[in-house]
């Protein structure tokens, strides 16, 4: 598989293996955060790939 600079909801969920509407919350909290938003409606989203590094834990622990 080639080198993507743009991800899906899902590839970044397996990634920090959890679920893509964890991502999409993700996303919609964080302005900061590389997304690239698709379609008509923009409910299609691309990560970027620099947010695989970043620390999203304390992202999952404020939204429990």
């Amino acid at each position: 598989m080639p080198d993507q600079e743009w991800l899906t909801a899902r590839e970044v969920a397996a990634h920090f293996q959890v679920s893509p509407s964890t991502v999409y919350r993700w996303a919609a909290a964080n302005p900061d955060m590389r997304v690239k938003r698709l379609g008509p409606s923009g409910r299609t989203v691309r990560i970027h790939r620099s947010e695989l590094e970043r620390d999203h834990t304390a992202e999952t622990a404020a939204a429990v």
